[in-house]
């Protein structure tokens, strides 16, 4: 892994710090820039987007909040016993890194609501923001950092009740002061506070918030780079990488079905109709856009708790060829939920710090390779996506030489 010159000090705030996903991107974190394992899943790591100037893994300093207690090393411990991704011996090595994390990993049981919940249970809006925006200040302030990157990395939730208000950075300040929870969820919460306190957000979850224009407002006025929604790192990116083949080839496809089978805790949320019904609107969209028409498409996600982290996708492809002729193909996707998203989460990471630092805001469409619904992006094919994020490091790459040659000259 090529380091990085820098000596900035970036913050990491996970909202779902004691998650399966962001406890493998804080380990294998710590296990990378100890020199442990590789950088393999990471593409910030490959040519030329190594080549930026980005963070290099030892400025990082994470923090978050979750709401469940405990200590990080002992969910680190219980991720390794349910899904063998890393072992205890490596836990070990670290044990003193994670423990330096958990004083700045925040319980917030009042996150853990939505508008489905009883009215009693949900916390006051105002309050709630303005809980989140201490928290974000706090952690800066204790470590002297230079920038902060928020990453929501919470389970799925059900869907807030529509509303125009939604549409202006005024709207959404007037749901929050009427304390309309209805209309809100904690994931457009933490991305309110995490624009109000400058701060570059993430989106890896289909949750809604970096998606409403009201947000995309607040974003712009205050000058931060931001994206989502829904990582993609599974099933779904198999589809964006294997549709395009079947339209160059003029194929057509009468119908995908798809079953995906997970058991971790996002596989548990998912078992609720009303959790599921973003996620499944994300991984339906892909084909129609693709491919310009809309095949038969089923999509079941269900709850295995036997399988822990790793999941397991079984998709059929029934399709028709030169004379009509139908044929199928079928493939099996199995991999661990958390190694799949945990390299990703921390390219984003890198990136948008460097966007930041480069004084860019707004949608980071670059990032769109990464999401299953990507912000305001109708080009949903895995490749043309990645050329966004090559094209994107080029003309970085050309900025920079053009300025040392500028530098060589004078």
């Amino acid at each position: 892994m090529k380091r990085k010159s820098s000596s900035r000090k970036i913050g990491i705030w996970l909202a779902g710090a004691r998650g399966d996903i962001a406890t493998t991107l804080m380990v294998g974190t710590l296990a990378v820039r100890a020199g442990r394992v590789s950088s393999s899943g990471m593409v910030t790591e490959i040519p030329p987007i190594n080549d930026l100037d980005l963070a290099d893994l030892d400025s990082l300093v994470f923090g978050g909040l979750d709401v469940i207690e405990g200590s990080l090393v002992d969910t680190a411990r219980i991720v390794a016993r349910r899904s063998g991704t890393y072992t205890y011996e490596l836990i070990d090595a670290i044990e003193s890194d994670l423990q330096a994390i958990d004083e700045d990993i925040v319980y917030e049981p009042t996150a853990l609501w939505g508008p489905d919940s009883p009215v009693e249970t949900r916390p006051n809006m105002s309050m709630f923001v303005s809980r989140v925006r201490s928290h974000l200040k706090r952690f800066k302030e204790r470590h002297a950092l230079e920038h902060l990157v928020v990453v929501n990395l919470t389970s799925s939730e059900s869907l807030p009740v529509e509303t125009e208000a939604h549409e202006t950075k005024a709207g959404i300040e007037l749901l929050i002061e009427e304390n309309r929870s209805e209309s809100l969820t904690p994931s457009i919460c933490y991305t309110q506070a995490a624009f109000l306190e400058g701060c570059s957000y993430i989106n890896f979850t289909p949750n809604p918030g970096s998606d409403l224009k009201g947000l995309h407002e607040l974003a712009d006025q205050q000058g931060v780079p931001f994206y989502g929604n829904d990582g993609k790192t599974g099933e779904t990116l198999v589809k964006t990488a294997l549709a395009p083949m079947f339209a160059y080839r003029n194929l057509r496809i009468l119908s995908w079905e798809g079953t995906n089978m997970l058991g971790n805790g996002d596989g548990k949320t998912l078992d609720d109709p009303d959790h599921k019904v973003a996620k499944l609107r994300n991984k339906g969209n892909v084909l129609d856009s693709i491919l310009g028409y809309s095949p038969h498409g089923g999509i079941d996600i269900n709850y295995v708790p036997s399988l822990g982290d790793w999941k397991t996708a079984w998709d059929l492809i029934h399709f028709q060829g030169f004379l009509d002729v139908k044929m199928t193909m079928q493939f099996t996707w199995q991999g661990c939920d958390s190694i799949l998203a945990a390299p990703l989460v921390l390219d984003m990471i890198r990136l948008s710090e460097f966007a930041a630092r480069q004084g860019e805001s707004g949608p980071m469409y670059h990032l769109a390779a990464y999401f299953k619904n990507p912000i305001d992006c109708d080009e949903l094919a895995l490749y043309p996506q990645f050329q966004l994020l090559l094209e994107y490091v080029d003309s970085h790459l050309q900025r920079n030489t053009g300025a040392a040659n500028l530098e060589s000259i004078d």
